[in-house]
């Protein structure tokens, strides 16, 4: 392939919103390159990632993913055929240097136009690569409070701020933290929401068979949630308040889905729920395949984590019709409009949570009220199109850019 010239950086234009283009010949298209720190664990970052990578060709790129940690989950691979990993322990070891030579030649060969990074050792190890590599435009995607970061990230990231050409932040509250934390010029950073493809969340089986898989009986109110077992996501909250509840309505059933990621806090978690006497009425039920499934048939989904960006698993249980009881941390307010789609509590507060929890568990009508409320403010805001042709938008507005600066 011959470099491309100052005309082969620009997408094709797009009069119908789809590039008019032909697909059959994706190599010729400009570059996308991904470089996400792990897929061993498909959280809502990851799972954006390839929603946006499988949109591009219809706007006139291709993409590729670059992965710095082993054993990709299975379901890595039916998201996205085309993943590179390349292993990456410490950014500052010897075999580190190897790794960044292996970009390097991934990113000539391919010719990569444009670097997208995510999470934070791709931030950093990445984002240094690339611009060695001689990549003119670098994209960063924040999605949480710098949660994980340790003090040498955040050194880090103030340092490399004016690498990049524009960071995108989940939330505006993200944003807001980012731009001050990291010192980020105002008109590099924009706001991105998630998005959902509302037409894939179709479940695999009906609510009645998950119900009976689980041992919930029709009658039994069930409360949800989805979360990856981490002291963050606040599931010793859920279980406090579903201690709570269960005093007024014995016969709920609460329900953990995710992966078990943090062992220790799980059995504490457990031993938390024995202790409390609700043992039986509470199912850690580990990573769930069909969770549209899991959301039809539950009544209530919760979401009491102490920091958050922007929860994929809050659009999710939306669009399923459910209403949501969350705590108002980062992103989430952006999402649930307090008393129309769900209610909003403080952070730590089982009680406030309960309560709500209570209300819904006590009001069929005033669940199906709220529910009806979040798919239709789902179907207006928190598309997949649009945050595709949000992140289609900035990539054409750096590569124009950059055409006209070339003589």
């Amino acid at each position: 392939m011959t470099a491309p010239t100052s005309t082969d950086l620009r997408a094709p234009s797009r009069a119908s919103g789809v590039a008019d283009t032909d697909l059959s010949d994706t190599q010729n298209l400009p570059c996308i390159l991904f470089i996400v720190d792990q897929l061993t664990e498909l959280g809502g970052g990851e799972r954006s990632l390839f929603e946006i990578a499988k949109g591009l060709p219809a706007f006139g790129y291709r993409s590729l993913i670059v992965t710095f940690r082993d054993n990709p989950a299975p379901a890595a691979y039916f998201l996205c055929d085309n993943i590179t990993i390349l292993p990456l322990a410490s950014c500052f070891s010897f075999k580190a240097l190897f790794t960044a030579l292996q970009l390097r030649r991934i990113i000539l060969r391919e010719q990569v136009t444009v670097v997208h990074t995510f999470f934070e050792s791709s931030d950093i190890f990445g984002a240094v690569v690339a611009r060695i590599s001689g990549v003119k435009h670098l994209i960063s995607s924040r999605r949480d409070m710098g949660i994980l970061r340790s003090s040498k990230h955040q050194i880090a990231y103030r340092l490399l701020a004016p690498l990049y050409s524009a960071v995108i932040t989940v939330s505006d509250t993200v944003r807001d933290w980012h731009r001050q934390t990291d010192n980020i010029a105002e008109d590099k950073i924009k706001t991105i929401h998630n998005g959902l493809a509302l037409d894939r969340l179709q479940p695999r089986q009906p609510a009645k068979t998950v119900r009976d898989q689980l041992g919930v009986a029709c009658s039994s109110p069930l409360v949800t949630t989805i979360s990856n077992i981490n002291p963050w996501k606040g599931v010793d909250v859920f279980v406090s308040t579903a201690a709570i509840v269960l005093e007024q309505h014995p016969e709920a059933m609460f329900a953990v889905a995710g992966d078990w990621t943090d062992l220790d806090h799980l059995h504490a978690l457990q031993a938390a729920a024995s202790t409390l006497g609700i043992a039986d009425r509470m199912l850690f039920l580990g990573r769930v395949d069909d969770i549209a499934a899991l959301l039809l048939a539950s009544d209530v989904f919760a979401l009491l984590s102490r920091s958050e960006g922007m929860p994929n698993v809050v659009l999710e249980a939306m669009a399923a019709g459910l209403p949501v009881v969350a705590t108002a941390v980062g992103g989430t307010p952006e999402v649930v409009v307090d008393g129309v789609t769900g209610y909003l509590v403080p952070n730590e507060d089982s009680e406030a949570a309960a309560e709500h929890i209570g209300q819904l568990i006590s009001d069929p009508y005033l669940r199906a009220r709220i529910g009806d409320a979040g798919i239709t403010r789902i179907h207006n805001h928190f598309s997949l199109e649009k945050m595709i042709r949000s992140h289609v938008d900035l990539y054409d507005s750096l590569l124009a850019r950059q055409s006209k600066e070339q003589p």
